[in-house]
């Protein structure tokens, strides 16, 4: 019986300096889960950087290879460049085939006005547009001087 006394005593003595220690063991225990937690935050972010570049690297690797594909693979005629993204044709060469109309239309006029001439001024000017109009004006200014004279 006196060592059961003993030891209640013992266990009384030392539970106090028990509840203590746990005490002081609490903030540290907070402190160092903390500090895990962000360790493991930490473990987390390399992680997911390392799988970020290697996916990087894979894409890449993946470019080279698509690249290499496209230089071995026998290049094709592209056809005709194509100069403007519009469809239809340019407008200077639209202005073009209006003026040489016009000039061939001045032609026939002329001709049918003066009933001299022939009608392969007509095709001419069509054809050549200002500088086989000149040409015909300049043979036509001939003529009339042949006339006056």
């Amino acid at each position: 019986m006196k060592r059961y006394v003993l030891s209640m005593v013992l266990v009384a003595m030392l539970l106090p300096a028990f509840a203590v220690a746990q005490e002081f063991e609490g903030p540290e225990d907070i402190e160092w889960q903390m500090e895990m937690r962000e360790r493991e935050m930490e473990l987390e972010q390399r992680k997911a950087e390392m799988d970020f570049a290697r996916r990087k690297q894979e894409l890449e690797l993946q470019g080279y290879k698509q690249k290499l594909e496209n230089m071995r693979k026998p290049k094709e005629h592209p056809g005709p460049v194509k100069l403007h993204k519009k469809d239809g044709p340019h407008p200077l060469l639209l202005l073009v085939l209006v003026v040489n109309i016009l000039m061939a239309v001045w032609v026939y006029q002329d001709i049918r006005r003066r009933s001299s001439g022939s009608g392969i001024w007509i095709v001419i000017a069509l054809l050549t547009g200002l500088l086989g109009t000149l040409v015909y004006a300049v043979v036509r200014l001939g003529n009339n001087e042949k006339k006056k004279a």
